[in-house]
């Protein structure tokens, strides 16, 4: 490893040629003027950055404004009071700063200039220094940069094209930081530790595999640390940091999912999530000194657990239970996990929770707020504080219709949870049309979360429909094995199953329902019109960033992901059935337009699976709508794409499925 060097960023970005098949594609690029570095220095404040929500006229609201709704995102209140966000009033996500007692209206000062936006940061205990992650054009190449809070001067650390840095866990003493990379071996991610003194690193295991680490004791010596196999399969282990031993702490010996959340009081026991009881995500610990396994929350058994947090002082935990897809946060003190007083939380999916001296911080998000920060005083009587606040592009959040959950039988008998919104003003009965949004993954939960393109949408009298087909997680570990590999086919007829639900129940009619999905999600869009080719039912299909050829898409993506993708979709070593799950080999059955989006620099689909469906459609006499960013990867990430997209995909559907 390199030691860190004094630098200004200047990322030189490229695309290659996508060969002849490209020409036939209509690909959409914007230039860049000027790199990382051209723009104001960084100590400058942007009086704009988080400026109060802007009012506009009662004319009915633009594609913009919905697109431009926005609020602070990853909060994070430093010792000082100081509170960090990401934001991206200017398109993609930078770090921006307040100062401590500043009104929430108060301007925020911008950190960072990264052209590609800042993908996460992390904050030293002492609230001095600050890790950031950016990646140039969708890449996920992660750098690591390291941030003096005081001076504003950024210093990078590691820059490799061919390799991803990912921060892991600052030192408890502040002494420096675990992160992992894939330096090594591309399809391996090892664990090492940064010194900010000598500036040199150490790695601290080397053994293959995708390593991740979640806590660290006082002294260094020790850390929880897992591996990650697939969402049904992750072991927990306490690594030696001096010799590299490793102790299995997983709740059993599975193949379960098990991920260590911190060390409680004392650092001789671990909290563990593990679905190694009935197969639904529950809290245990065990006792490192007599491997004694307990669990502490029994009345949380109920639900399935998203996640917990262990304060930094170690003397609380938040934990957050999975109730239909909306969270509900209870706090507990250590080591007794008696109960505490909760703050008052609005229903809606909570994250972002953290706890440091007392203080506890969370984000809401549902489908009237776009992801609203608050603070609160541990015991105190006081109610929550909002600590960040909307843009809101002057449209009246609190009109945005919000979900019905309903369930629905598949062709098995299964049942299959979903959530419906309908247009303001829509009557029971009126058939309307429908886009049904199929989520990415397929290890992924639709929950009623804000969408800003959705409610646009719903604006203009489309209603939408957001099914959780079998594979989905949320319902416990059965429920979300149910697609992989042979059982691929059945999540299909799952998502048929939700479109004719809709003409069933007089939402919508035949040729007026839309298949829409990104990255698995695209895989669905292309899957369910070929199960119901010749029914008529669907009309058209939106297919981001998705896969359409199985055997290609395991071939050509990242090598870390190949083994995690062949557990859910199937081996290399059966091409035949890759083959018959793969949308590519039924074209001749697509029946509806298409639209086909894509970022070039996708690594995880690569953009050759869109390139391979418009040809073949085209080929067949099809005409399907492209759109192809230069400057993206898996999804779009800056605001003047996302804008594009956006008018083009509602162009699209008002014409095929109509008002």
């Amino acid at each position: 490893m390199t030691r860190p060097m004094r630098t200004i960023r200047t990322p030189l970005f490229a695309i290659a040629a996508v060969g002849a098949a490209a020409l036939l594609l209509s690909a959409c690029a914007h230039d860049r003027s000027g790199r990382a570095g051209d723009r104001p220095a960084a100590s400058q404040a942007r009086a704009d950055a988080t400026s109060p929500m802007r009012q506009r006229g009662s004319q009915t609201p633009t594609i913009e404004q919905f697109m431009k709704i926005r609020a602070p995102n990853s909060p994070a209140l430093a010792p000082d009071g100081s509170l960090y966000v990401r934001d991206w009033p200017d398109g993609v996500n930078q770090l921006y700063r307040r100062a401590p007692g500043a009104a929430i209206d108060a301007p925020m000062e911008r950190l960072t200039d990264f052209e590609d936006g800042l993908g996460s940061y992390a904050l030293s205990p002492d609230g001095g220094l600050i890790i950031l992650s950016a990646a140039i054009g969708g890449s996920e190449q992660n750098d690591l940069h390291l941030l003096d809070a005081s001076s504003g001067e950024i210093t990078t650390l590691y820059s490799d094209p061919d390799v991803v840095y990912s921060f892991q866990t600052w030192m408890r003493d502040g002494s420096g930081f675990i992160y992992t990379a894939n330096d090594d071996s591309r399809s391996d991610f090892h664990i090492y530790r940064f010194d900010l003194a000598s500036g040199d690193s150490q790695k601290l295991l080397g053994e293959r595999g995708s390593w991740s680490v979640s806590d660290i004791t006082d002294d260094g010596t020790r850390l929880l640390v897992g591996r990650y196999f697939s969402i049904a399969d992750a072991r927990a282990y306490e690594l030696q940091a001096s010799t590299g031993e490793l102790r299995d702490i997983s709740i059993d010996e599975g193949p379960t999912f098990n991920r260590a959340v911190g060390y409680l009081p004392g650092e001789r026991a671990v909290a563990i999530l593990s679905d190694a009881e009935e197969g639904s995500r529950r809290l245990f610990v065990r006792d490192l000194r007599s491997d004694e396994v307990r669990k502490p929350l029994p009345d949380l058994d109920r639900y399935e657990l998203d996640g917990a947090t262990i304060s930094h002082e170690r003397d609380f935990i938040a934990v957050t239970a999975n109730i239909e897809g909306y969270g509900k946060v209870t706090l507990h003190r250590l080591p007794n996990f008696a109960a505490a007083t909760t703050p008052p939380i609005e229903e809606g999916v909570v994250g972002s929770v953290r706890i440091r001296d007392r203080n506890m911080t969370w984000v809401l998000n549902n489908a009237r707020s776009p992801g609203i920060a608050y603070s609160w005083r541990i015991d105190s009587r006081a109610m929550p504080r909002q600590i960040t606040q909307a843009d809101t592009q002057g449209i009246d959040l609190d009109q945005f219709p919000l979900p019905e959950l309903i369930r629905f039988e598949s062709f098995d008998g299964l049942e299959i949870p979903a959530f419906i919104y309908t247009p303001p003003g829509h009557r029971a009965g009126r058939a309307i049309p429908f886009i049904v949004i199929y989520h990415g993954g397929p290890e992924s939960q639709a929950r009623p979360t804000f969408n800003a393109q959705m409610q646009y949408f719903l604006s203009r009298g489309f209603g939408v429909m957001v099914p959780n087909v079998r594979g989905s997680t949320g319902y416990g570990r059965e429920f979300h094995q149910l697609d992989n590999y042979k059982g691929r086919w059945d999540s299909v007829r799952d998502g048929v199953g939700a479109a004719q639900w809709l003409v069933d129940n007089g939402y919508s009619e035949p040729g007026r329902i839309a298949a829409y999905g990104g990255s698995y999600g695209g895989f669905m869009a292309c899957a369910t019109i070929i199960e119901a080719s010749g029914t008529g039912l669907y009309g058209a299909s939106v297919n981001i960033v998705g896969i359409v050829n199985f055997q290609t898409f395991l071939e050509q993506t990242r090598s870390y992901r190949r083994k995690l993708r062949e557990a859910e979709y199937g081996p290399l070593s059966d091409p035949e059935f890759l083959a018959s799950i793969s949308p590519i080999n039924f074209i001749d059955k697509i029946d509806v337009p298409m639209f086909i989006a894509h970022g070039l620099n996708d690594p995880r689909v690569p953009v050759g699976e869109a390139m391979q469906l418009a040809v073949g459609l085209k080929q067949r006499g099809h005409t399907p709508e492209q759109l192809y960013f230069h400057d993206e990867g898996h999804g779009f990430a800056k605001l003047e794409n996302r804008l594009l997209f956006a008018e083009r995909v509602a162009r699209f559907l008002d014409e095929h499925i109509g008002r």
